[in-house]
């Protein structure tokens, strides 16, 4: 990758040492297996999941219309244990992407009980993306050594390895192999023809828009090749965006007739229609997620780290800004690129940081890394002195990060739905002991580990061929310490003061715009759950009256316990325990 390697032929067998090294990082996922939602899209197309179907207009499955605002559909899964009793009535994930769950159909059609085939698939999309990535280097760069540096940067990106690696996140592979395409297509149309419109890049932008949302991304490098890197003058750059323009409302637009969209929740914040909200979250997420990007800090480290991050992020990416001026000011790729990639963290600042997130992003700072590290070997910032010592620093620093860090955590973040789902839900859910469960009788997960976790059992004890009840209640959440107490022979208080779940982790199923209050209530088919106390809209104590004595053997009380689910017996009348995941309190002898 040296600055004087400027042979055609030496640079194209180079870029394949990118490629098969982004690919053997990315071999794990091979035995990554399914996890969490790939369970639910597993039932759905072989019709054996207890998931109530969706009606979800143009997409063949519904693979993505998890929750659809329909209170009456989510009481039922309250009923069923699908959800936990704490879910917003209205809330709506429901995502409209057809032409990756065509993938999935095919998937779990043709080879339902082979991963390793599934994750291949996948794999092979990958590797689209990444070759397809380092063409468009090769044409923003030109025959330099910087499209090489970029095409390296991108190959070993961590943000690759979850949407890699997880099946149900592979549209944000397919989504972005239509944005790097939109992007080539449009720069071929800007720079060598010259009718009126690009018929071809604005379809390219529709097939990644039906792939899933992460394309809407291809807007932000458009606007910003128009900003930066457009020779034509300031009329013919915008007309260039109108079309683009017309394509994205169109997709608002069917999108919103059809049905989909997202409200209610926590994770994911419409910017339409929860415009403060959005912005409220905007500028932390944003920082949390630049601080990925260029610093390869995994933003779903989340909480683990100090509040005060975001601003060491901030200071840290203004000084790489300080190190990049100098090319920034003379090189219209490094505006592109900077600008494109920093414009991608806006529409994905509407969930939750993770890296995952970054694939779009990743394209832009790879392009733009390549030229400052090539800028750099090159003398070409031109600084002396301290500046000179500090801006070394800086290039090398961030050579390290991108490439070695990167590359050390690609095959992790790979592999990380699988660690999570082993640790947190896999093995419980397959060694919780049902067999002699009494005909009729309610399996109740007094802790269980993720706000969704009945669904996820129930849909991992399917796929595993093992006995599944009519429906599992859950109380709350692992995540907390809880106090448990028995006030009657019907009767149960649970309370934490940190609250019964976890607002920031497990807010997908009811946002800060849906808090609760004292008094409210859930009811369902034998058990009615009212809130006693909250805390910032969180209830912190909450009331169960069963239907049945709680020591009917209708009734199976469990808990979540190192990992596997342990049979519970509640404390007499008047006691209380308390209760983790690893608590030995209320295990039967």
């Amino acid at each position: 990758m040296g600055a004087n390697n400027t042979g055609q032929e030496p640079q194209s067998k180079t870029i394949w040492w990118a490629l098969v090294l982004g690919m053997l990082l990315a071999l794990p996922g091979l035995w990554v297996g399914l996890q969490l939602d790939d369970y639910f899209h597993w039932g759905l197309v072989t019709q054996r999941s207890q998931v109530l179907q969706t009606l979800s207009p143009a997409s063949p499955y519904g693979l993505f219309s998890f929750l659809d605002g329909d209170p009456a559909r989510v009481v039922d899964m309250m009923n069923l244990g699908l959800v936990p009793w704490w879910t917003y009535p209205q809330v709506e994930y429901a995502f409209w992407r057809p032409l990756t769950e065509l993938t999935h159909g095919l998937d779990y059609s043709l080879w339902p009980q082979t991963p390793m085939l599934m994750h291949l698939q996948s794999l092979i999309y990958f590797g689209i993306m990444l070759w397809l990535c380092f063409q468009l280097f090769k044409k923003i760069q030109g025959e330099s050594s910087a499209w090489l540096w970029a095409s390296f940067l991108f190959a070993l990106s961590y943000s690759h390895g979850v949407p890699a690696g997880w099946l149900a996140n592979r549209n944000s592979v397919l989504a972005v192999i239509f944005v790097i395409l939109t992007i080539a297509s449009h720069h071929r149309w800007r720079e060598y023809d010259q009718s009126a419109i690009s018929l071809r890049s604005c379809l390219l932008l529709v097939l990644g828009l039906l792939c899933g949302e992460m394309a809407v991304t291809a807007g932000a490098y458009l606007l910003s090749y128009a900003l930066f890197y457009d020779k034509g003058d300031w009329r013919s750059r915008f007309y260039s965006l109108v079309p683009y323009a017309v394509v994205g409302l169109a997709w608002l637009s069917i999108r919103a007739i059809l049905g989909y969209g997202a409200s209610g929740s926590g994770h994911y914040l419409d910017p339409l229609s929860t415009p403060i909200l959005f912005l409220e979250m905007l500028t932390q997420r944003v920082l949390v997620l630049v601080g990925g990007l260029f610093l390869v800090v995994p933003p779903e480290l989340g909480s683990a780290l100090p509040a005060y991050r975001i601003w060491v992020y901030l200071a840290l990416f203004l000084l790489v800004i300080w190190v990049a001026w100098p090319l920034l000011k003379s090189d219209r790729r490094a505006r592109f690129w900077l600008c494109g990639s920093l414009l991608c963290l806006i529409p994905v600042a509407s969930t939750v940081p993770h890296s995952r997130l970054l694939i779009a992003a990743s394209v832009g700072a790879a392009g733009f890394l390549g030229l400052l590290f090539v800028a750099w070997r090159n003398g070409k910032l031109r600084r002396s002195g301290l500046a000179g010592a500090a801006t070394g620093i800086v290039a090398v620093l961030l050579m390290v990060l991108n490439l070695g860090l990167s590359s050390l955590l690609l095959p992790l973040e790979i592999v990380s739905m699988r660690l999570m789902g082993d640790n947190f839900l896999n093995n419980g859910a397959v060694s919780w002991n049902l067999q002699d469960l009494p005909q009729g009788a309610t399996p109740i997960l007094i802790n269980p580990p993720l706000s969704s976790a009945g669904g996820y059992i129930n849909g991992i004890r399917l796929y595993e061929e093992l006995p599944v009840t009519a429906k599992t209640w859950l109380l709350a959440s692992g995540t907390r310490s809880l106090k448990v107490s028995v006030l009657n022979q019907h009767t149960l208080d649970i309370e934490s003061a940190e609250g019964l779940y976890d607002a920031q982790q497990e807010g997908v199923l009811r946002g800060p715009q849906a808090p609760f209050s004292v008094g409210d209530s859930v009811q369902l088919d034998g058990m009615i759950v009212t809130v006693m106390a909250v805390d910032e809209g969180v209830p912190t104590q909450a009331r169960f009256q069963f239907a049945k004595p709680l020591n009917s053997d209708l009734y199976r009380f469990a808990h979540w316990h190192g990992g596997s689910v342990a049979p519970c017996r509640l404390p007499a009348k008047g006691a209380a325990i308390e209760l983790k995941m690893n608590s030995e309190q209320c295990a039967m002898p």
